[in-house]
C-alpha cells in the first residue's frame, strides 16, 4: 500500500535525523541525574554496552539514544523513563511547522481492519491534504 511504505519511509528518514533540542535535553537530563547518583560515565557505558565516548554523545545530545537504552538508562538511574523528558516546552511549540493534524490521523487510518474503510478515509486524507496545497489562503 502507498500510504503504508511513505509512512516506512518517512520513519527510516526520521530515524536518521540528527539530534535535536528534545536530544540535548534528555542528555543533560541523563548527565544531571547521573551525577546526582554519583555514578560515573564509564560505569554506565560499560552497562549499556557502548564507550564511555558514546555516552558523552548521548549526554550532550549530539547522539540520539535507542528506546531499549533509554529504558535501560531509566533503571540504571533508578527513574521513570518520563523523566528524561520533564521540562520540555509543550509538544505544540517544540513541533510547531513540523507536524500537521495529518500525521496523527495516517498512522491510525492504517490500522482499520475493513480494507473499503480504510482506502475511502485513505482517499479523503489525501483530497484534503492536496486541497490544502492547491489554496495557501489557510
Amino acid at each position: 500500500m502507498k500510504t503504508a511504505q511513505t509512512l516506512a519511509n518517512n520513519s527510516e528518514n526520521s530515524s536518521a535525523r540528527k539530534a535535536d533540542l528534545v536530544d540535548k535535553h534528555v542528555g543533560n537530563r541523563i548527565r544531571e541525574r547521573r551525577r546526582e547518583l554519583h555514578i560515573s560515565q564509564q560505569d554506565i557505558s560499560d552497562i549499556l554496552g557502548v564507550s564511555y565516548q558514546q555516552l558523552q554523545k548521548y549526554e550532550n545530545g549530539n547522539n540520539r539514544i535507542s528506546a531499549g537504552r533509554m529504558f535501560l538508562l531509566a533503571h540504571i538511574l533508578k527513574v521513570e523513563v518520563g523523566y528524561f523528558y520533564l521540562g520540555l516546552p509543550p509538544s505544540e511549540e517544540l513541533f510547531k511547522g513540523k507536524m500537521n493534524d495529518l500525521d496523527f490521523v495516517m498512522p491510525e487510518i492504517d490500522s482499520l481492519q475493513a480494507t473499503s474503510l480504510r482506502q475511502a478515509l485513505t482517499d479523503l486524507v489525501h483530497a484534503i491534504r492536496d486541497s490544502e496545497k492547491k489554496d495557501p489562503a489557510d
